[in-house]
């Protein structure tokens, strides 16, 4: 069994054995360090820090604030705490360590100034903005725009991501030796058509004529369903079309009317002529412009508009024209603090998620404007489309692999974590047209509910009323046992374990009465639904131990489940009856082993996905639902249900583009380093209705800050 104490001191021992005579303060004053201290009091622990107090004692060592570290001379600052808040303080002291020499770690040894390194950078580009751009515009009779990267991007990473999405409609052999078909014909310094591609991808195949034309509509139709507008290049272009002569110049195989079809799905229209190197047999770095020059006669006022510094700018001014460089996004990526999305050599599912995140994060090519690589997030649906939409999305689709692989019979979504995961399962079945995704429903269930209803003798009492409540014995009795019990009871705490077990002798009797009939109600509610008709079923949780499903279990034990859970926290050894089968997501882990970010924001997460009733309590004599008392505003309710039809969109265009996702690799890398850009190292946020924002679980009468603060 884990032991999270155990963890500490070794992690501690190992990566500070080195340094036990010089002094060091903990930062965190919490069960972590008490029982820490005990064990190393061969080290010089000078004190202890904390973010609410800084003078007393605690633990028998003193509690220091900034003036007693230097007074101290303190060098080292281990911080024992949560990864969740980890960051928070560090960016809290870093200030003062940074000037006075104090390094800091977390108990892994890592010196936190490397970890949470400043993400920022500056490079000319990002002094440019659309000022600048509309100005040059004013100062030229025509205006040129090169068409791909420019005017309009792919919902994905990379050109060539289109021909294996090909090449996984049909299962055959096919992007790699597209690819080479291009490369030859480019190689023999040619410009030549898609067609005379598939001339020479023919002969280097050796495919029939059938199989050849099969796969040219496939490559045209999937770049019709992959091409995007900039819209923020679309509105300038809409702005200065009639006031200006404007043509199209591209470096490309794609011919001028496919290309004008793209373009116009684009909503990009009156343009006065497309220029296209496939059917002049020019590129741009090899005669095109000229050719354009040579067609428009004497205009010497010209200016182009491209995203390639080689062959759009300074092709251009080769020329003879004028240039201005706006950035295509995949180059504003390389250039963000986001870049580290591309150290990873990332699957076919991975290129779509980065090329849908840069279509978000860089549609405008000015959006790292005074930023120094950081982008600034101001809107909820940014917020929702970039960072939170993608593990979601992740995390259905090998929720659904899973469920397919599993046998399972019959789906169980627990209320409340599973309403909007249904919704998408639901979406994605029918855009993905699966037909072996088994049927289920939303079910009502909750910690409180299942655990009551599974109470049969004064040792399961126990069992349900020693769990953590952060609240009075009175408050307990009530919220668990929906017992009451006397007024005195509300001046003790929980935690006053004599007193509970008091009280739990004193009422036994009352509780196992209410339990009874929970028990029989809630069984008459399960006998409605789909459950009894299936041996083994599959139960969704989102981030649990495995309690409602250990309750459940107790209350069908003749039903198979299988969990099949976002993060499954590690349980400890009162926490459940049995062993249970369980498949996570990600990887059961203690508290200070789990280095994701999901492990951080996944409180975060738990409070998007939720539905918009309150806390299922249990149902009544007459089979009525009955709830807990609701705890969110309005204007909350509001704002949640906003962020799951951005979410819901998002899954709804991926699930439609990528062809076979129940065959893809749901890696969970890319997901989870998109999830981490929501620490301010990467992403300025300015979202006061988000970072407000709070969870109360109700079993444990317990508001936490999402954001750790």
């Amino acid at each position: 069994m884990y032991s999270e104490e155990d963890y500490i001191y070794g992690e501690f021992s190992r990566n500070f054995s080195g340094k036990k005579s010089i002094p060091i303060a903990l930062y965190g004053i919490g069960r972590n360090t008490k029982k820490l201290l005990p064990k190393i009091q061969d080290y010089n622990i000078a004190g202890l820090m904390d973010g609410k107090r800084s003078e007393g004692e605690i633990y028998g060592k003193r509690i220091l604030d900034y003036a007693d570290i230097l007074h101290l001379g303190i060098k080292i600052i281990v911080i024992i705490a949560r990864p969740a808040v980890i960051g928070v303080i560090y960016h809290r002291v870093s200030g003062f360590c940074k000037k006075n020499g104090v390094a800091v770690y977390d108990v892994k040894g890592n010196d936190l100034s490397r970890v949470y390194v400043d993400k920022e950078h500056d490079i000319p580009y990002f002094h440019l903005d659309w000022k600048d751009l509309k100005e040059e515009i004013e100062k030229h009779e025509i205006i040129t725009f090169d068409i791909f990267d420019t005017l309009v991007m792919r919902k994905t990473l990379y050109p060539e991501d289109i021909f294996w999405i090909v090449e996984s409609k049909y299962g055959k052999p096919f992007a790699e030796l597209r690819i080479e078909a291009e490369r030859n014909l480019y190689s023999q310094n040619q410009n030549p058509t898609i067609y005379e591609i598939y001339e020479e991808f023919q002969r280097i195949s050796g495919i029939s004529d059938e199989w050849k034309n099969r796969f040219l509509e496939e490559e045209i139709c999937t770049e019709m369903e992959f091409v995007a507008p900039r819209e923020s290049i679309r509105s300038l272009f809409n702005s200065i079309k009639g006031r200006k002569r404007v043509f199209l110049i591209s470096d490309m195989y794609l011919t001028k009317d496919l290309i004008e079809q793209m373009l116009k799905k684009c909503g990009y229209q009156d343009y006065e002529g497309i220029y296209v190197s496939c059917e002049t047999g020019k590129a741009k770095d090899g005669g095109l412009f000229d050719i354009f020059l040579d067609n428009i006669k004497g205009c010497k006022s010209c200016l182009h508009i491209g995203d390639n510094y080689i062959a759009d700018i300074m092709g251009a001014k080769a020329s003879g024209m004028d240039a201005f460089q706006v950035m295509s996004v995949r180059e504003l990526l390389e250039s963000s603090s986001y870049k580290e999305l591309l150290f990873k050599d990332s699957s076919l599912m991975g290129h779509m998620a980065i090329g849908l995140f840069c279509r978000k994060a860089f549609d405008s090519p000015f959006a790292l404007h005074g930023t120094k690589g950081k982008l600034r997030v101001c809107d909820r649906n940014t917020l929702s489309y970039l960072i939170i939409a993608p593990i979601v999305f992740y995390f259905i689709t090998w929720l659904m692999q899973e469920i397919c692989k599993s046998q399972c019979e019959y789906v169980l979504y627990p209320s409340r974590d599973a309403y909007l995961i249904q919704k998408i399962c639901e979406i994605v079945k029918e855009n993905q047209k699966i037909e072996t995704y088994p049927n289920g429903e939303y079910f009502y269930v909750s910690r409180r509910a299942v655990l009551g209803a599974a109470i049969w003798g004064e040792d399961d009492i126990k069992h349900v009323a020693y769990m953590d409540f952060w609240g009075s014995i009175k408050d307990l009795f009530w919220q668990r046992f929906h017992v009451e019990v006397e007024k005195e009871a509300e001046k003790i705490k929980a935690t006053d374990r004599k007193q509970l077990e008091h009280y739990i002798s004193q009422h036994k009797e009352e509780v196992l009465s209410e339990c009874v009939v929970e028990r029989e109600n809630y069984l008459r509610y399960i006998f409605r639904t789909g459950i009894y008709n299936h041996k083994k079923i599959a139960f969704i949780d989102f981030v649990a131990v495995g309690k409602v499903q250990d309750g459940l279990e107790r209350l069908l034990s003749d039903k198979d489940l299988q969990g099949f859970y976002f993060l499954r926290r590690a349980p400890g050894s009162s926490d459940l009856h049995k062993d249970i089968k369980i498949d996570s997501y990600y990887p059961s882990k203690g508290d200070f082993e789990i280095d994701s970010n999901v492990y951080v924001y996944y409180l975060f997460l738990e409070l998007i996905l939720t539905s918009f009733e309150p806390t299922f309590h249990s149902v009544d004599n007459e089979g009525n639902m009955r709830f807990m008392e609701e705890t969110r505003s309005t204007e909350h309710c509001q704002l949640i249900r906003k962020i799951q039809e951005d979410i819901i969109g998002y899954c709804d265009e991926f699930s439609s583009l990528y062809p076979g996702l129940l065959g893809a690799e749901a890696d969970r890398d890319i997901p989870d380093r998109i999830l981490g850009f929501l620490d301010r190292e990467y992403t300025t946020m300015d979202l006061e209705e988000i970072s407000s924002l709070v969870l109360t679980d109700e079993f444990l009468s317990q508001t936490f800050n999402i954001w750790g603060k």
